[in-house]
């Protein structure tokens, strides 16, 4: 089969490689569909490593992907059969440790990850363990099946917001995740919604799917542009807002979700930041406004409720996913989005 192979920063080469043959608890996937996301960039770029116990390659990246069972072992049938349509949950767990019997999966004692710990969907096939893919309903496309692995990290941080209709919620981040916010957000009847970005062709799309203000922290130039984040948010939503989540690797950005927060407020943070990246947090002022800082860690146990709501259409991929390309386009795509060129917000690479 073909496949986009990591090997080392700036170094994805397309190879023909073995197909995969399914061990007694897995399936192969035939991919129809296949995202990357940040994790990817840090790979592309040398800024973070891969999981493997080098820290390099060769390995197939991507963890973002739908497509056919092809084939299935012995012990999986009970959880796939070959023709299923599926959405891929690359967090395998093993289901039989401490933390997996308490439904706690992202602290699994046997974790691997497909397309960081070992090959994933950047190929014409892929392997998997059967327990962790989910059929897609049949309204559901193959691109929006790649779609759900985001989704569900966006749909465990917002349900950790706790929100309520009447909240003020400011998001920080108008990319797939941030975008994908708004939306979740909106579906829950918040109708005061702040997106903090640098990008106005992305906040432009924030106020399309549910904003009701935006804010520009770079470019003076901007007519969203606001050089005090903290009174912009008091404007837009009459004081301080009571809720906010960051899904952006940048510290500064979380710094500015306690800032632009008051009373009872909740943050959540799920921007996966340098090893040596430090919060700083005013412990006087976050104590007397009894502020709550949380973390979400992917998203155990989201998938099932991830694609209701897609199947509900309470978001719209088809706003988010703006490229498509061919496996052997890979580097190509991934420096597409760094420059933020052609007004990219996500892509979707069909390997077949």
């Amino acid at each position: 089969m073909k496949a986009a192979v990591f090997y080392r920063p700036h170094d994805i080469r397309v190879e023909t490689v073995p197909d995969p043959t399914p061990g007694p608890d897995e399936a192969v996937v035939e991919v129809k569909a296949c995202g990357f996301c940040g994790s990817d960039v840090e790979y592309f770029y040398g800024r973070s490593p891969v999981g493997t116990a080098s820290g390099e390659g060769p390995l197939i990246l991507g963890h973002e992907f739908s497509g056919r069972v092809a084939a299935v072992g012995a012990a999986a049938r009970e959880f796939a059969a070959v023709g299923d349509r599926v959405a891929v949950n690359p967090i395998q767990s093993c289901g039989a440790c401490n933390e997996c019997r308490a439904a706690r999966p992202q602290f699994c004692a046997n974790l691997s990850v497909l397309g960081v710990t070992r090959d994933g969907g950047l190929a014409e096939y892929a392997l998997s363990k059967a327990r962790h893919l989910y059929k897609l309903p049949d309204e559901l496309s193959y691109e929006t099946g790649a779609f759900v692995e985001p989704l569900a990290a966006a749909v465990n941080a917002v349900d950790k917001l706790e929100l309520m209709p009447e909240n003020f919620v400011v998001i920080f981040g108008p990319g797939p995740l941030g975008l994908s916010m708004v939306q979740l957000a909106h579906a829950r009847g918040c109708r005061r919604i702040l997106v903090v970005g640098t990008n106005d062709e992305r906040l432009a799309v924030a106020r399309q799917l549910g904003a009701t203000a935006v804010v520009n922290t770079r470019h003076p130039d901007s007519p969203n542009y606001a050089r005090d984040v903290v009174e912009a948010v008091k404007r837009a939503g009459g004081g301080l807002a009571d809720r906010a989540v960051v899904p952006t690797s940048s510290v500064e950005a979380a710094e500015q979700a306690l800032s632009v927060t008051g009373n009872g407020a909740t943050v959540v943070l799920l921007g996966v930041t340098g090893a040596d990246d430090r919060l700083g947090v005013p412990l006087l002022g976050s104590l007397l406004q009894d502020k709550t800082i949380r973390f979400s860690l992917w998203y155990p146990n989201k998938w099932p409720k991830t694609l209701q709501l897609l199947a509900q259409h309470s978001v719209a991929t088809d706003r988010l996913i703006t490229h498509r390309d061919r496996l052997e386009a890979v580097a190509s795509a991934i420096e597409r989005l760094v420059a933020r060129k052609e007004g990219v917000l996500k892509t979707v690479i069909t390997p077949g």
